[in-house]
């Protein structure tokens, strides 16, 4: 729906939406972050919603902002309007949504890890949470298995489970750096000739389907392998060569810087020895 009707008060059009969504108030409270207590005065007409709550409503329930807002400032202004007291600042133990993600337990350390433990905790459907999404429920469940969202989906979880955006970009830039990271298992770093093995193995594989290639990406593949051959070659040291063997002396010794010296004869030799 684009907009929720005008000819009902806002509560009203709230709890049907809610019912034909098959929710129910204890669920719509945690994905407001608010006590059922509050949801269900809202629904009732004795508390308006704030201007933050409001636009995760439209969100989830695909209302346009601007006239819901001018749907509740036209109730709010109308005479004879039951209010509640304002909604308790406490929040109930695990039940809000925090900024970290999780139902109070703080302990999911990924994206995914935190909208499976919410979807848990609420006893909700990946259909369900798909819905609120704008997505498919494959879509969903390739979040949940640690596909990455874009910027425009990751703005919808941050405004459905009222966690903060910037914190999310961080925390998927941290997971995404932990990733390319090796695993210390075994041996993460083989040999230089397995190494070796595998650039071949490559070229092989390379030269094999480069004919099959039409001429476009033939050059985009030579271009290519161009700009890795010279990223390689700043890299590059030779190696030193080794020593040019010395010859055998065959005339006589010669002092460093002085004349060359006579071989000793028998008499001396027997003198030192």
């Amino acid at each position: 729906m684009s907009a929720p009707s005008t000819a009902y008060r806002f509560g009203d059009l709230l709890r049907q939406a809610r019912e034909q969504a098959n929710q129910t108030a204890e669920v719509m409270a945690i994905l407001l972050s608010m006590e059922p207590d509050d949801y269900l005065a809202i629904e009732a007409g004795l508390r308006f919603p704030d201007d933050d709550t409001v636009r995760r409503l439209c969100m989830m329930m695909e209302w346009n902002y601007l006239e819901t807002q001018r749907l509740i400032r036209n109730e709010m202004s109308s005479p004879g309007r039951l209010t509640a007291p304002p909604p308790a600042a406490q929040r109930r133990p695990g039940g809000a949504l925090g900024p970290l993600g999780s139902s109070g337990s703080g302990r999911a350390d990924s994206l995914s890890g935190r909208l499976k433990e919410v979807r848990q905790y609420t006893g909700q459907s990946a259909d369900i949470i798909s819905a609120l999404l704008h997505i498919t429920p494959d879509q969903y469940q390739r979040l949940e298995a640690g596909e990455a969202p874009g910027d425009d989906l990751l703005r919808r979880i941050s405004m459905v489970y009222n966690w903060n955006f910037n914190e999310l970009g961080t925390l998927l830039r941290a997971e995404q750096a932990h990733n390319l990271q090796p695993r210390l298992h075994g041996n993460p770093f083989p040999g230089t000739g397995q190494r070796l093995e595998k650039v071949r193995a490559v070229c092989r594989d390379l030269e094999g389907m480069f004919g099959s290639l039409p001429d476009a990406e033939q050059e985009v593949v030579l271009a290519q392998l161009d700009l890795i051959r010279g990223t390689m070659a700043r890299h590059h040291r030779p190696k030193a060569a080794p020593p040019a063997p010395t010859e055998p002396q065959t005339g006589p010794a010669r002092r460093k810087g002085g004349p060359p010296v006579a071989p000793m004869s028998p008499e001396d030799r027997k003198l030192f020895s």
